[in-house]
């Protein structure tokens, strides 16, 4: 499996699937809506990170309170397909300290998403792991991501079962 260079957009987007809310923020108190909500509606909010990992531009759709239900990963899909069809969807439906658990659904974005995922976790939650156990699409992975002052770096290799 590769070692890919992995750049995270400066801006992050922020979706929120049961009111059709889509916006970006991009960390330097800017935010620009997308999509409005339709009223009455509300939901759980998904951040998405916009990123790049080889020459695989991606989505990786980080849960912040919950996993997302069968329909709104579903609607999450449709939302950013309309926001970006050239990008893939990686969505991450579990995540703790040294873990991530991810639904990709193609096997071209297993390692992007995969090294997307363990630069993620460490420079935009302080997951200080030295390494991370990430399944995709129920394969286990085994990911170390560095950064060398300038770019990051995440070397992705099959884990060896158990």
């Amino acid at each position: 499996m590769p070692e890919l260079d992995v750049r995270l957009e400066d801006e992050a987007l922020f979706i929120v699937p049961a009111s059709g809310a889509l916006w970006i923020y991009d960390f330097g108190n800017k935010t620009e809506v997308l999509r409005d909500a339709n009223e009455g509606n509300s939901g759980p909010v998904f951040q998405v990170a916009q990123a790049t990992a080889g020459d695989m531009k991606l989505f990786l759709v980080l849960p912040t309170f919950a996993a997302a239900s069968l329909a709104a990963q579903d609607r999450i899909f449709s939302m950013l397909a309309e926001h970006d069809a050239e990008r893939p969807v990686a969505l991450v439906v579990e995540q703790q300290e040294g873990r991530v658990v991810i639904v990709a659904g193609d096997a071209e974005l297993v390692a992007p998403a995969a090294a997307t995922a363990a630069v993620v976790r460490t420079c935009w939650e302080w997951d200080e792991s030295e390494s991370f156990s990430i399944n995709v699409d129920q394969r286990e992975y085994g990911v170390v991501a560095k950064h060398d002052g300038q770019t990051w770096t995440a070397a992705v290799h099959r884990a060896r079962p158990k």
